[in-house]
């Protein structure tokens, strides 16, 4: 049976997400996102997107598309910020208390993009406050897939190229944990 992933552009519409002057978090998120999930569907999976166009949506919202779709993984795609505007890397969160396939999705995903963009790693990392990871039923990662904040990030995560690098590697992260 083929696997039924969400794929979660963080942030969209009045909720812009961090910001690096004229560069949104919402817009390279939802790029990023629109990648992944056709590399998936190219490879037989099954997916569906909490948003495919800049808008607003509740964090209960996307949990909920993601239950009601019965999702086998649910990926959140995000851009981090930090007020040291240094600070750059990938990282990968995942709720505290979980099974093998978040433990096995969160690591593989951020093994590849590490491998794929050479980035700094930032490690795989658990919080018990992140909503979507929280209250979503599938297996549930987080990604901050570089920081908004440095000028040098910034501009790799609004090119294609880069964004292209980024999303196989996310794709190739949950082949590996489900083959």
């Amino acid at each position: 049976m083929t696997k039924r992933i969400v794929i979660d552009a963080g942030h969209g519409g009045k909720d812009p997400g961090a910001v690096n002057n004229s560069k949104h978090e919402a817009i390279a998120a939802l790029a990023i996102a629109k990648k992944v999930g056709t590399l998936l569907k190219e490879k037989g999976y099954t997916v569906k997107y909490t948003r495919s166009s800049d808008k607003y949506l509740s964090l209960s919202e996307r949990c909920k598309i993601s239950n009601q779709f019965n999702a086998d993984a649910f990926i959140s795609i995000h851009l981090n910020a930090a007020a040291n505007k240094e600070a750059s890397g990938i990282e990968t969160w995942r709720y505290t208390n979980v099974g093998n396939t978040t433990r096995t999705l969160a690591k593989e995903v951020q093994t590849e993009l590490i491998a794929a963009t050479g980035a700094r790693d930032r490690g795989v990392k658990t919080s018990t406050t992140f909503y979507v990871l929280k209250h979503t039923k599938a297996p549930a990662v987080l990604i901050e897939s570089g920081f908004i904040s440095n000028n040098e990030e910034a501009k790799l995560l609004f090119a294609s190229k880069y964004q292209d690098k980024i999303a196989s590697a996310i794709v190739k992260g949950v082949e590996k944990t489900f083959s």
